[in-house]
């Protein structure tokens, strides 16, 4: 019987300890105004830098292992595969974007963003017609060290029938 009363003790103190009162943790804050608008100021960046043709400035929108989910593609992982993607895009085509958020959102350090698109891609050769899209995006954004936010997974997709 010794074992037995010296595992219930044992087990008694384990529950004793567990159960200790104290405030349980604390749900991260709300995003504050400042966190808000530099999400906003990320997208309007990046809307910006798409039609400036600045493929290091897209880029720069993007934490340094963020995802891009673009249509009809694999993913685009890191930074690298992200400037190589929006790189070939700009190189060969002229842009026009606009971008709007339906919805932000977030908590502590993650914040989400859906919203709509609407753009216009020229060939720079124009041998071809420009194609025009508009669709939906999500945006999932973490902040940075340095109080930025950047795009952690960037989804997006259209809206038009033989356009995914």
């Amino acid at each position: 019987m010794p074992f037995s009363r010296g595992l219930h003790l044992g087990l008694a103190a384990a529950v004793a300890i567990g159960c200790r009162s104290g405030s349980p943790p604390s749900a991260p804050a709300a995003l504050s105004d400042s966190d808000l608008a530099a999400i906003r100021t990320a997208d309007s960046t990046f809307m910006a830098t798409v039609n400036a043709g600045d493929v290091d400035a897209v880029v720069a929108v993007f934490a340094n292992d963020a995802v891009l989910l673009p249509p009809n593609a694999p993913a685009q992982r890191g930074r690298t595969a992200i400037r190589t993607f929006w790189g070939g895009l700009l190189k060969t085509h002229t842009l026009k974007l606009e971008v709007g958020s339906d919805t932000l959102e977030g908590r502590g350090d993650l914040a989400y963003n859906v919203g709509h698109y609407r753009f216009t891609a020229v060939p720079k050769d124009k041998a071809h017609p420009g194609m025009a899209d508009e669709g939906k995006f999500v945006g999932i954004l973490k902040k940075q060290p340095d109080g930025s936010w950047k795009h952690a997974v960037y989804m997006y997709n259209s809206n038009l029938a033989g356009l995914r």
